[in-house]
This record gives C-alpha cells, structure tokens and sequence, in this order.
C-alpha cells in the first residue's frame, strides 16, 4: 500500500512535469514563429530598402556619366569653334585656392582685457 501511495504521487508529480515541458514546448513554437515571421519581415524591409539604394545608386552614377559627356561635348564644341576656357571653365586645378586670410585689428597672439572682481 505504502508503494502504491509513493508510485501514485510519482506518477501525480511526473504528470505535472509532462503538463509543464508541454506549456514550455508550445510557448516555445509560438516563439519561433513570431520570430520567423519577424525575420521575414524585416528580410522583405531590407530587401526593399537595399533595392530602393541601389536604384539611387545607379541614377547618380547615371547623372555623373551624363554630366562628364556633356562636359565632354562642350569641350569639343570649345576646342572646334576655338573658345578660350578661362581658369574656371577650364580646371578646378589651375585655380588659386589660397585665399588671403582675414586682417585683424587685434593680433592673434595677444590675449583678451581681462577684468578680475577683487573677492577672492
């Protein structure tokens, strides 16, 4: 009788844990689907931002490639009808870019009228 009371509460203790692990197991697949959903989500978002980029890409690159044609064009055009390119039209190269600095009336070295409280 005493085995039969021990096994039943076994048997009672190793139900609960079956009902338990089963809980655990279907919350668990729950869980995954929420994420796969999740990744497929996000896949799909990344997928059409990373399309959306490249198409910008291209139509930059696209607008780059006109532009130097019609850089091109133009210098031909220049070089047939014997049009002088000035320094700017020419080559950002041949620019000066060394600007004059700005004058001071202050110089830079010397330091600014300081006026001190007598409290300390």
């Amino acid at each position: 009788e005493w085995k039969i009371k021990n096994n039943d509460a076994k048997i009672d203790k190793l139900t609960k844990l079956i009902e338990l692990r089963t809980a655990q197991k279907e919350k668990t697949i729950e869980e995954i689907a929420e994420v796969d959903a999740y990744m497929k989500e996000i896949s799909a978002v990344r997928k059409d931002e990373n399309d959306a980029f490249l198409t910008a890409k291209k139509e930059d690159q696209d607008a780059i490639d006109l532009l130097m044609a019609a850089r091109d064009a133009l210098s031909e055009y220049y070089k047939k009808h014997g049009v002088d390119m000035g320094p700017v039209q020419g080559s950002v190269k041949g620019l000066a870019f060394a600007q004059d600095e700005p004058e001071f009336d202050v110089s830079a070295d010397q330091a600014p009228d300081a006026v001190f409280s007598h409290k300390g």
